[in-house]
C-alpha cells in the first residue's frame, strides 16, 4: 500500500477537516484521500497528531490559501509498517510511524 512520494497544495480549511474527519473515527482509524498537484488523490494513513502538525504550521486567516505539503512513505523491513513522513511548508519535517493494517479505507 507504500504510495510514491507526492504534494499535496492544502488549505487550513481542509487540513481542519480533515482533523476533524480523523479525530471522529479516532478508534477506527481511516485511510484519507490527500489531494495531489496532479492527479488523482492518494490514500494516507494519517494520523491526528500529523494532521495538528500541519495546520500548526497554516494561518488561520488566510483559511483558503494553499501550501504545499511534501509526503513520502518509508517502509520498514516488515512491509507492513513504516513511517509517513510530511515536510511542512516551513521545513519542519514530522516522521509519523504508522502500522497499515491499523487503517481502512474510508
Amino acid at each position: 500500500m507504500a504510495f510514491e512520494a507526492f504534494v499535496s497544495p492544502l488549505s487550513w480549511q481542509q487540513v481542519s477537516l480533515l482533523l476533524d474527519t480523523v479525530q471522529y473515527f479516532e478508534d477506527a482509524p481511516k485511510l484519507l484521500s490527500l489531494p495531489q498537484e496532479q492527479g488523482a488523490s492518494v490514500p494516507v494513513p494519517i494520523t491526528s497528531d500529523t494532521l495538528k502538525s500541519m495546520l500548526d504550521c497554516l494561518d488561520q486567516e488566510e483559511a483558503f490559501s494553499r501550501k504545499a505539503f511534501s509526503l513520502r512513505w518509508e517502509t520498514t523491513e516488515d512491509k507492513e509498517s513504516g513511517f509517513l513522513v510530511v515536510e511542512l511548508p516551513n521545513g519542519d519535517i514530522v516522521r509519523q510511524p504508522a502500522v497499515l493494517s491499523a487503517f481502512s479505507p474510508v
